[in-house]
């Protein structure tokens, strides 16, 4: 159990729940007890949405982070590009974040519209797709859509599954806003994973670091995703993963659990070695490296794309 205390701009907020594990008989691994709708929204607020220090937005990214978001994006795109023309489908990114999805999907030719609780990360990133972007509760959105009747092409969500109350409540909304045919690509966690557990065991770290009630509510990884997908009316169509950052935590030197110095310099290494290989074997042969790694559970994030079974 744990109390959450977080410091956003010298603003300290605490949420006194005392949380809990909860296996589900799904699989994955939720938060028991969950939030009210209200607690959570008022936490996001004070933490997540705040400009311009955040932990979830930075003012400047350097040159090798700009070079690795708009590969990590160009690969989603590439892994979707199968499955419906570009030039005037309809894009729908819920969780835009600062935009760089939502850019290189628009940049591809789709017609995009990005939903988020703030407007601040896609006005300082991207400011010309400002038009394109809702701000304000997501799930308040997605009910308008669906009341609309609204239809989209794709639907993305990048880690925002995670964070939801109700997963079953959220997957539903997407599938009343996925139109004939319709891809949904999610990214979530890696968690409680056979390298996470392996670490756990081996005593290489003191704590279950990933458990962050209410930052992350639900918990899922490569064994517990897929089956959860499908049993929400989903067929699978592709999954990969990404850098195994986790891996840093078997050596001694590099554990950045154990040795937070060594954080920065793991997360680099992350991002010269994905550059590297697209640099010199591109996208599709990156997707299938991935492709291999989600296979055998490996990877620090989990990338699924699905469409509705029976379509």
């Amino acid at each position: 159990m744990q109390s959450v205390r977080s410091n956003v701009n010298n603003l300290e907020v605490t949420m006194s729940i005392q949380y809990e594990k909860l296996q589900t008989p799904e699989g994955y691994v939720t938060t028991t007890p969950q939030p009210t709708p209200e607690q959570l929204s008022r936490f996001y607020a004070e933490t997540y949405y705040q400009a311009p220090q955040s932990s979830t937005y930075q003012v400047s990214y350097d040159e090798l982070e700009l070079n690795y978001k708009k590969m990590k994006c160009d690969a989603t795109m590439q892994a979707l590009s199968g499955y419906c023309p570009e030039e005037g489908s309809s894009f729908l990114d819920i969780g835009a974040g600062e935009g760089f999805l939502l850019n290189a999907a628009h940049q591809r030719g789709f017609d995009v519209t990005g939903l988020d609780f703030s407007a601040y990360g896609v006005a300082k990133f991207f400011p010309e797709l400002s038009s394109r972007h809702v701000a304000g509760d997501v799930f308040a959105s997605l009910r308008e859509f669906v009341a609309q009747g609204r239809k989209y092409d794709v639907c993305t969500s990048t880690n925002v599954l995670e964070h939801v109350i109700d997963p079953d409540m959220f997957l539903g909304l997407v599938k009343k806003v996925m139109g004939p045919n319709a891809v949904f690509a999610l990214t979530v966690p890696n968690d409680f994973s056979d390298i996470q557990r392996l670490a756990v065991e081996e005593g290489m770290i003191d704590r279950e670091f990933w458990f962050v009630p209410p930052h992350h509510l639900q918990y899922f990884n490569t064994d517990n995703l897929v089956p959860y997908l499908v049993k929400n009316g989903f067929e699978v169509v592709d999954a990969f993963s990404d850098f195994p950052v986790d891996l840093y935590l078997l050596h001694s030197e590099s554990n950045y659990i154990m040795k937070p110095a060594s954080g920065r310099d793991a997360n680099r290494a992350r991002m010269h070695h994905d550059l590297m290989i697209v640099r010199k074997y591109g996208l599709d042969r990156y997707l299938d490296y991935y492709r291999a790694m989600f296979k055998v559970g490996i990877g620090r994030d989990i990338n699924v794309i699905v469409r509705l079974a029976g379509d």
